[in-house]
């Protein structure tokens, strides 16, 4: 597995079916983007196939808490770059923060707390060691570029 060595930052074209009538992103969209950043961050970043950890383990990872700023509007083909920071790790979920921008200018920001539960029981578990392990490395990642 390859080391991380930077924030992770998931692209996201605004297409047609992202928006309103007046062509600006509608707000619930962000938090299907939001879903796909966390995905492609699992897989592209930790090394970890998010489809595979839910398939062949039955480990779920549903959103607990999200807030969300929206400090100006994406529109129709924009390209929304969301960079993820790791903030915390608990026994058995993350928290992550989303900064995304257009252009290099910050469109919104937001905080999200995702759980991992044994889909078979429907119940909070610990997050599995290989898995802890790359987040932690990410998180040294994100805590060396605040300090740096």
């Amino acid at each position: 597995m390859q080391p991380i060595r930077e924030r992770y930052v998931h692209r996201e074209l605004v297409r047609f079916t992202h928006t309103d009538p007046a062509g600006y992103v509608f707000f619930p969209r962000f938090f299907e983007m939001f879903q796909a950043a966390v995905e492609d961050w699992f897989t592209d970043c930790l090394g970890i196939p998010y489809a595979a950890r839910i398939l062949d383990t039955h480990t779920g990872f549903p959103t607990a808490h999200l807030e969300c700023d929206f400090r100006q509007p994406c529109r129709l083909g924009d390209v929304v770059e969301f960079e993820l920071i790791l903030e915390a790790i608990g026994r058995t979920s993350y928290t992550l923060r989303i900064a995304g921008r257009v252009g290099g200018q910050l469109r919104l920001r937001a905080r999200v707390v995702i759980v991992s539960i044994d889909m078979d029981a429907g119940r909070p578990q610990p997050l599995a060691p290989d898995l802890r392990e790359r987040m932690a490395e990410y998180l040294r990642v994100c805590q060396a570029d605040l300090q740096g």
